[in-house]
C-alpha cells in the first residue's frame, strides 16, 4: 500500500563533494564560480560558516559520519585503513527501522580494496547498510585496475578491453562501474591514457579532459543519483547519499567549465606560507610549489571553479527530479564536503594538514518543515553530527554515549545558537582541536603549532612558543578528548 506523504516519515538526500573548500561556494562569498543550485538549497536552509571534518582525508572523514566517532576510535586514519566490518553504521540503522538506503558514487569504506564491482554491489556494501548500493570509484582510484583475486567473477576478467584496443591495455581489469561504463562508451582507453599521461607532472598541473562533458565521473554519478529518485518505490522513506569525486583533483575539468573562468583572476596566498610551521610542512610546500607561476595557480583555480559548476548543474537536475516525483515537501537535504583543499594557501595543494582551507567544509542543510529559511550559523559542528542528526530526523532510538557525534536538531529547531564548545580533527601523524579563537595542532615528533583565528584568520603566526600555557591547555583537553 502506497503511505501518503503526510505520514511518511522525511526522505534524507545526502550530497557530499570531494575536496571541496567551504568559501568555494556563490553563496559563501566566491564570486568566482558560479553554483546557483547550490546557492538555491542554502537559500532555503542553514548554512555552517565554520563547520569542519574529523580528518581532513576522504576514508576517516567518512568513517567518522558512519560510525558518529572520532577516527581514533574507529581505527580508520588513514585512506589505507578500511572500515571494521564489525562497525555500526547509521546506514544499518535506517535500514533496519524501514529506511531504501542507497549510494550513488564513493563511499571510501573499504577504499583500500581498489575493487569496487561491476555494478557497484559488493555484498560488503550491503552489511554496512545499503539496500540499494552504486558505489563507483573515487577520483584518484577511477584510473587503477582491479586486482586479480579469486573472489572475482569470470565477468570482471572477461571485462577487460578487447583486441580493438591493440594491446593497450591487456593486463588491465575493470576495478569499478565508472570504468564499466567508459569501456560501455568506447572510452576507457581514452581515459586511462590521459590520467597515464599526467604521471610525473607536479601536482598544480592542469588539463581539461578528452571526455565529452556527459561521460565525465560527476556526470555519471549525477545521472545515476537521478534514476534512483526516479525508480524509488514510494512506499518506504528513503535515503540516498548522493557522493561525488569532485572538484578533488587531478585538475581536468570539461574545457567546456573551464573556459568559462577563463578571465577569472582569483586571490592567491603566497607569501611567508612556510614560516612557523613544522619542517615537514616546509618540505611540503617545496615539493608542491616551489617551480610553481602565479599563471599555473590561476589555472588550477579556474579548473576547480569548473569542476564544482559541472557538480552545481547535477545537483539541479537531481533537485528538480526530486520535485517531479512530489518528494520536495518531505525531502531533507543535506549538502556537504568529506574534507577541503589547501588550493596554493601557504604554498600547499590537497588536505592532510589542519589549516583552514583543509580542514572547513561547506554544510547546508535544507529542512522544508522548518521556517529557518537562508540563514547563515557559525556554531562549531562537525561531520560526525550527521550521524546523530539523521537519526533523529528518523525519529529512531540510539545511544547517545556511544558517539562523538551530536545530534544538530537543537541548533536547526532554533532551541540554541551554540552546539559544540570545540572542534576534533585527527590524522595518522596528528590531531587538531579548536574553537572559534584558538586552534591547537599537536604534530607528533615535530613542531606544535597554535594559532589565534580571530587575530590571524591566515594561520601565519605559531604562537605556541610565545604563549605555553594556552598550548598547554589545549594540548591537555585534546587529550582528554581523545581518551
Amino acid at each position: 500500500m502506497t503511505l501518503s506523504s503526510a505520514s511518511k516519515r522525511p526522505n534524507l538526500l545526502l550530497i557530499m563533494t570531494d575536496q571541496h573548500r567551504a568559501d568555494w561556494l556563490g553563496c559563501a562569498g566566491q564570486a568566482g564560480v558560479h553554483t546557483p543550485n547550490i546557492d538555491a538549497l542554502a537559500a532555503r536552509g542553514i548554512r555552517f560558516t565554520r563547520a569542519a571534518c574529523n580528518s581532513p582525508v576522504c576514508a576517516p572523514s567518512r568513517a567518522s559520519i558512519a560510525s558518529g566517532q572520532y577516527p581514533h576510535r574507529t581505527g580508520v586514519l588513514h585512506n589505507k585503513h578500511n572500515y571494521p566490518a564489525g562497525a555500526p553504521t547509521y546506514y544499518q540503522v535506517l535500514r533496519k527501522e524501514g529506511y531504501r538506503v542507497g549510494v550513488v558514487g564513493k563511499t571510501d569504506l573499504h577504499k583500500a580494496d581498489h575493487y569496487y564491482g561491476l555494478d557497484g554491489d559488493l555484498p560488503l556494501l550491503y552489511h554496512f547498510g545499503f539496500t540499494d548500493p552504486h558505489e563507483t570509484e573515487g577520483k584518484g582510484n577511477a584510473s587503477k585496475s582491479g586486482e586479480a583475486d579469486a573472489s572475482r567473477s569470470a565477468a570482471a576478467s572477461a571485462s577487460k578491453p578487447n583486441a580493438a584496443d591493440k594491446g593497450k591495455l591487456r593486463e588491465f581489469r575493470i576495478a569499478g562501474p565508472y570504468q564499466s561504463y567508459l569501456q560501455q562508451q568506447g572510452l576507457l582507453v581514452t581515459f586511462l591514457e590521459e590520467r597515464r599521461s599526467r604521471a610525473g607532472q607536479p601536482v598544480w598541473h592542469t588539463e581539461a579532459t578528452r571526455l565529452p562533458p556527459e561521460h565525465f565521473h560527476d556526470s555519471y554519478i549525477g545521472c545515476q543519483a537521478c534514476k534512483f529518485v526516479e525508480q524509488v518505490p514510494d512506499d518506504a522513506p528513503w535515503h540516498l547519499f548522493v557522493s561525488f569525486v569532485g572538484p578533488h583533483n587531478p585538475w581536468d575539468a570539461p574545457a567546456a567549465y573551464v573556459d568559462r573562468y577563463a578571465d577569472n583572476v582569483y586571490s592567491s596566498d603566497s607569501e611567508g606560507q612556510a614560516e612557523g610551521k613544522p619542517s615537514w610542512i616546509a618540505e611540503r610546500v617545496q615539493r608542491q610549489s616551489g617551480n610553481m607561476t602565479e599563471h599555473a595557480l590561476q589555472k588550477v583555480k579556474q579548473h576547480y571553479a569548473g569542476a564544482i559548476q559541472l557538480i552545481d548543474d547535477c545537483v539541479g537536475e537531481l533537485l528538480e527530479r526530486i520535485d517531479q516525483r512530489g518528494f520536495t515537501d518531505n525531502t531533507i537535504v543535506v549538502f556537504c564536503a568529506d574534507h577541503g583543499e589547501m588550493l596554493g594557501d601557504h604554498g600547499m595543494f590537497l588536505k592532510t594538514v589542519f589549516y583552514e582551507g583543509a580542514l572547513r567544509v561547506p554544510l547546508i542543510i535544507a529542512d522544508p518543515r522548518s521556517s529557518r529559511q537562508g540563514e547563515v550559523s557559525d556554531a562549531l559542528v562537525e561531520l560526525t553530527d550527521l550521524h546523530p542528526t539523521f537519526l533523529d530526523w528518523a525519529e529512531l532510538d540510539y545511544s547517545r554515549n556511544a558517539l562523538d557525534g551530536k545530534s544538530l536538531l537543537p541548533l536547526l529547531n532554533g532551541k540554541t545558537d551554540e552546539h559544540k564548545s570545540y572542534q576534533i580533527s585527527e590524522l595518522l601523524n596528528g590531531r587538531m582541536i579548536g574553537d572559534k579563537k584558538y586552534k591547537y595542532i599537536e604534530n607528533y615528533n615535530d613542531l606544535q603549532e597554535l594559532y589565534d583565528l580571530e587575530a590571524d584568520p591566515g594561520e601565519r603566526r605559531n604562537l605556541a612558543s610565545e604563549l605555553p600555557g594556552v598550548a598547554s591547555k589545549w594540548l591537555k583537553k585534546l587529550k582528554q578528548a581523545c581518551k
